[in-house]
C-alpha cells in the first residue's frame, strides 16, 4: 500500500484531516469491524507523520527567527539545528527542544549570549505550534481567511495562520454576534498574546510594560542599588530580585540596555554642548 505523504500539510490542513479521520471512525463503527481496523490504522499512520510534520515546522521556524536575531552561522540540519563559532560547533538545538553547548571554557561568553536569546525562542515557537495544532477553525459571518481560533475569552478572539513561505502570522479581534472586527495583526506571537490578554481585559494593561521602560526600570534600580541609598536587606532583595526578573523577561537585554546606555550618554553630551 504506497505511504501518503502529509509533511508539506499545513497546520489547517491537518485539523481539518483529525477531523475527518475522527468522522469515519464514528462511521465504521456502524459498519464492520474491517472499516474500524482500516481507519484505525490510517489514523495511527497520520499521526506518526504528523509529529514528523511537527518537528520539521519547529526546526524551521526557530532557524526562522536565530536568523532574524542576526544569528546567521545557524545551519538547518533534518534533525537539529546546529550554531558554530568559525569552525567550531558551539550549540546544538535537537528536535525536541534540547539544547546542547560547547564546554569549551573559550566560547564561555558566546553561549551564554546565545542561550540567553535562544531559549525564549524555542519556548515561544513550541507553545504556538502546539497552539495552533490544537486549534479549531475560525469562522464569522464575510470572512472566508483561513486562521485557526487559538483563544476566545470576553468577546475577543486571538488566532493565527500559516502562509504558504512557512511564516505564521496572528491576529485579535473583537468578535461578536458572529462577526469580526477592529483586526490587529502581527507576526510577534508573544505581541499577539498580549494584546489578546489586555483587549479581552485577563490582564490589566497598565500593569504592563514594554521592553525600553523594563530596561530603564532595570537602570534605576541599578542606581539605587550602587549609590548605597538607606535600606534593608529585605528591599535589596526584593530590587535585586525584580533586576533578575527583568533580564530573563527581555530578549536580547544585553544589546537593549548596551543601546540605551550609549544613548543616555549621547544626550548628556549633546546637553552639555
Amino acid at each position: 500500500m504506497p505511504k501518503t505523504n502529509y509533511k508539506k500539510m499545513t497546520i489547517k490542513q491537518y485539523i481539518d484531516c483529525h477531523f475527518l479521520i475522527i468522522y469515519k471512525l464514528n462511521k465504521a463503527k456502524k459498519d464492520n469491524r474491517f472499516k474500524i481496523e482500516m481507519v484505525v490504522f490510517f489514523y495511527i499512520q497520520i499521526r506518526e507523520e504528523m509529529k514528523e510534520m511537527y518537528v520539521e515546522k519547529f526546526l524551521q521556524q526557530v532557524h526562522r527567527k536565530l536568523n532574524e536575531q542576526g544569528i546567521a552561522n545557524a545551519k538547518l540540519r533534518d534533525t537539529c539545528i546546529d550554531i558554530y563559532e568559525g569552525e567550531n560547533e558551539i550549540f546544538k538545538i535537537d528536535r525536541e527542544g534540547g539544547m546542547f553547548y560547547a564546554s569549551d571554557n573559550r566560547f564561555r561568553d558566546v553561549v551564554d549570549r546565545l542561550h540567553e536569546i535562544i531559549q525564549p525562542i524555542v519556548c515561544e515557537v513550541d507553545e504556538y505550534l502546539r497552539a495552533m495544532e490544537n486549534g479549531t477553525e475560525l469562522k464569522a459571518r464575510d470572512f472566508d481567511m483561513p486562521y485557526i481560533k487559538i483563544a476566545e475569552y470576553n468577546e475577543v478572539v486571538l488566532a493565527g495562520r500559516e502562509h504558504s513561505n512557512g511564516s505564521f502570522e496572528f491576529a485579535t479581534w473583537n468578535y461578536k454576534n458572529n462577526s469580526l472586527y477592529h483586526g490587529h495583526y502581527t507576526t510577534d506571537y508573544k505581541g499577539a498574546r498580549e494584546d489578546f490578554a489586555t483587549r479581552s481585559g485577563l490582564v490589566n494593561k497598565n500593569l504592563l510594560f514594554n521592553k525600553s521602560e523594563l530596561v530603564e526600570i532595570y537602570r534605576c534600580i541599578e542606581d539605587t542599588l550602587n549609590n548605597e541609598y538607606e535600606m534593608t536587606d529585605k528591599q535589596r532583595e526584593m530590587l535585586e530580585d525584580v533586576q533578575s526578573r527583568i533580564k530573563l523577561s527581555v530578549p536580547r537585554f544585553d544589546e537593549l540596555l548596551r543601546e540605551a546606555i550609549d544613548q543616555g550618554e549621547e544626550e548628556t553630551f549633546e546637553q552639555t554642548m
